[in-house]
């Protein structure tokens, strides 16, 4: 591409030319030179003529010195000779001058000043001194040599002026130009500097005038559209816009409009190869005292961005896995559509399914071969459903569609459409993926709204219903009945779950904990209970329905701060080291209103992080390690401790024990309750018991029972034991009336 190459010094400016003369400036001295020569040279005159041909002589040597000191590559010492040999040229055409007028007082003494001013120009302070004095002596030394009468002694006077001026005024002369010469070179870099940076810089920058017109572009500009800069000025720069957009016009319109101030938007150019160029426009209007306003544009490419900033809106509603819609979009969908039932009516319907066994693929053929399912799956839905429609995944291997237009037949068409592809896919794969299929649960928004209920809630749990009905298959809620006792039970719950927080009906129980080392009961896990018109509900019933319709954060800050705060009673009225072990639930695992619940409850009843032992299960913790991992993370540096409850009741337990942060393991009561009788879960016990140890972690053996049971845990290097056998769970007071009057050596009976 050629560069355009401006701003440069025109010829004999440079500072090497005017300390050697350049012809341009010497000009003008000859000039004068020749002027004195052709005047002596006019009649009469009674000097002999050698004189006038000697001058003439000198003269053209001094041309032929100045042509050879120009033509050498530096200043040398040829530079300032020429100008020296002026004087006895001067001399010379003085003396003829003067004897043709009758005196010494010749007019062509002015010719002195040419050398003078020559050396005042060109030459340094040193030269100029000794042309001075060669001016002096042009004067002095006729009247020595010669005397009286051609030269009186009156024309020392006229020496000593000439002195004067050669030693006065014509270094104030060498000063003046000097100065000019550093404002010059000054102009002259700062103007060379400008160009460079105007056509070096890194981003585009167009000159344009009032019309739109380009004045001139830098490399970068012209790089961006794929052109030479010569080859775009004269255009207009909207003529490298899009074609059908007019974004630049509306800028400069605005910008002319409010001029004085910067103008930012952004458009695309066209390349010459076709491609659009996303770029950000920076204007600005400037005044130039020769052209008038001109309009500077700075030019950005901005297309990596703008390509990384679409990818990231992507991945904000996006799934990253399946490329689906994510929980957050499919929300935002379904707000709209719910708003166009309420001004239009109810029409459509929502589908949510969840995949049956699909956690044995994870845990048998690892994840790698889960997340392969998922990608399928998805493709699956994608291709069952119309454009119009939305299909997300909701998390894990749950899935939700929303149907925007259609009646409960086409919801239930859909709905076994589904499940019969999943089915069949999954009769394609070979091991434990071929038992994998979809249970779902289908609402239309005309039944949501004759239940009055919501409608994300009612899909949700009409898909319980197709899994406890032997999954593989959907269920639709019927329009204009009412519900089976199962999901109307359910909507019940939700509302006595949400009475309960109201109310504060929620209570707790404790079930002992004992060090078998020595025998003392040092702990408790607390258990939640819900009273219900005067029945004591255990949480299976409930916690399900709450953990579904979200509302089990709320249950978990609430048993976190109740127990804190009974862990303050019993640490300060009965036992200083007692700790309680407080369960969570996987939907709580995470959520910032927990973790703020904790701190909070900690420093409002004054006790210590450590004597709180944060319960996980193994099966909440797998629904996302990494988001437990980190949990745990910040729950440790707090102080608290952790427990992986339930392990070994997943296909994956030493995966979570390797990956997630714990200080106790508490064995699945499947290897505890007959560990007495059985060999394999013996082995199984010392196992765990052994990895726990070597890992610094403590073990706690569930379901502890029977006399015998307590006996191969202590063989085996169990540290804690829980059951039945050591206590049932009970309320505070009987707990602390039952256990806490001393240590406990054997386990009371039941």
């Amino acid at each position: 591409m050629r560069r355009r190459v401006s701003g440069t010094a025109a010829p004999g400016s440079s500072p090497s030319d005017l300390r050697r003369g350049s012809p341009a400036l010497a000009a003008p001295f000859g000039v004068v030179a020749a002027l004195g020569l052709f005047t002596v040279l006019l009649p009469p005159y009674e000097r002999p003529w050698w004189v006038a041909a000697l001058a003439a002589l000198l003269l053209a040597v001094v041309v032929v010195l100045f042509v050879v000191s120009r033509r050498r590559p530096e200043r040398s010492w040829l530079d300032p000779l020429p100008a020296f040999l002026l004087f006895p040229y001067a001399a010379l055409v003085n003396d003829a001058a003067g004897a043709s007028s009758g005196g010494s007082s010749s007019g062509m003494t002015v010719l002195l000043l040419v050398p003078i001013l020559w050396m005042a120009i060109t030459g340094t302070p040193r030269e100029l001194w000794l042309a001075s004095g060669l001016a002096v002596a042009t004067l002095v030394v006729p009247v020595l040599v010669i005397g009286p009468p051609d030269y009186a002694l009156g024309d020392w006077r006229r020496a000593l002026m000439w002195g004067a001026v050669a030693l006065v005024l014509a270094p104030v002369l060498q000063r003046i130009v000097r100065d000019l010469e550093r404002q010059s070179r000054r102009a002259r870099v700062s103007n060379e500097r400008v160009e460079k940076l105007f056509d070096d810089a890194p981003h585009g920058v167009a000159l344009l005038d009032p019309s739109g017109s380009i004045i001139r572009v830098n490399i970068s500009m012209a790089v961006l559209v794929g052109l030479d800069p010569p080859d775009m000025v004269g255009h207009r720069l909207a003529d490298f816009e899009t074609p059908g957009e007019t974004r630049i016009e509306d800028h400069l319109g605005r910008l002319l409009a409010y001029r004085g101030d910067s103008l930012q938007s952004e458009c695309n150019f066209r390349d010459s190869g076709g491609n659009d160029v996303h770029v950000s426009l920076s204007s600005t209007v400037v005044g130039d005292a020769q052209m008038g306003e001109i309009v500077m544009v700075n030019v950005v490419d901005i297309s990596d961005r703008r390509r990384y900033l679409d990818r990231l809106a992507h991945l904000a509603d996006h799934d990253v896995l399946t490329g689906l819609a994510n929980r957050r979009r499919f929300e935002n969908e379904l707000d709209r559509h719910l708003d166009r039932c309420r001004r239009h009516g109810p029409t459509g319907a929502l589908l949510l399914l969840d995949l049956d066994n699909f956690k044995q693929v994870n845990d048998t053929l690892g994840h790698n071969a889960g997340d392969q399912l998922l990608v399928t799956i998805a493709g699956l839905l994608r291709r069952s459903i119309r454009s119009t429609d939305v299909v997300a995944r909701l998390g894990g291997d749950e899935f939700a569609i929303l149907l925007t237009d259609c009646e409960q037949v086409d919801a239930e068409r859909v709905a076994g459409l589904v499940v019969d592809r999943i089915a069949t896919h999954a009769a394609t794969l070979d091991g434990v993926a071929r038992r994998v299929t979809a249970s779902v649960g289908a609402v239309t928004f005309r039944a949501a709204s004759e239940h009055a209920a919501d409608v994300l809630a009612l899909a949700d749990m009409t898909m319980y219903d197709a899994k406890e009905a032997g999954r593989n298959q959907a269920v639709v809620l019927s329009e204009g009945d009412e519900r089976g006792p199962r999901t109307a039970a359910r909507l019940q719950w939700q509302s006595r779950i949400e009475a309960a927080l109201a109310e504060n009906r929620f209570e707790l129980h404790l079930q002992p904990i004992m060090d078998i080392a020595s025998g003392r009961i040092s702990s408790a896990e607390v258990l939640l209970r819900l009273r219900d018109e005067g029945e004591l509900v255990p949480p299976s019933r409930f916690v399900y329905i709450a953990e579904r319709v979200g509302l089990m954060p709320q249950v978990d800050a609430w048993v976190v701060d109740k127990s804190l705060e009974l862990l303050a009673r019993m640490r300060r009225d009965h036992d200083p080291a007692f700790e309680f072990e407080v369960n969570l639930s996987g939907h709580s695992i995470g959520n910032p209103d927990i973790e703020k619940a904790i701190v909070a409850s900690l420093e409002r009843h004054g006790v210590e992080p450590h004597a709180l032992i944060l319960e996980i299960t193994e099966t909440a913790a797998v629904a996302d390690v990494a988001l437990a991992r980190t949990f745990a993370e910040r729950m440790t540096e707090l102080g608290c401790a952790f427990a992986l409850d339930d392990f070994g009741a997943g296909f994956g337990s030493f995966y979570y024990l390797k990956h997630l942060i714990f200080d106790y393991v508490k064995i699945d009561g499947e290897f505890v309750a007959h560990v007495h009788e059985s060999a394999v879960d013996r082995t199984i016990m010392r196992s765990i018991v052994g990895i726990a140890r070597d890992l610094g972690k403590r073990t706690v053996a569930e379901f502890v029972s029977e006399p015998e049971i307590l006996e191969v845990c202590r063989d085996e290097g169990v540290d804690f034991a829980q059951g039945y056998l050591i206590g049932r769970p009970v309320a505070f007071d009987e707990f602390v009336r039952d256990f806490m009057p001393s240590a406990v050596g054997t386990a009371p009976n039941d």
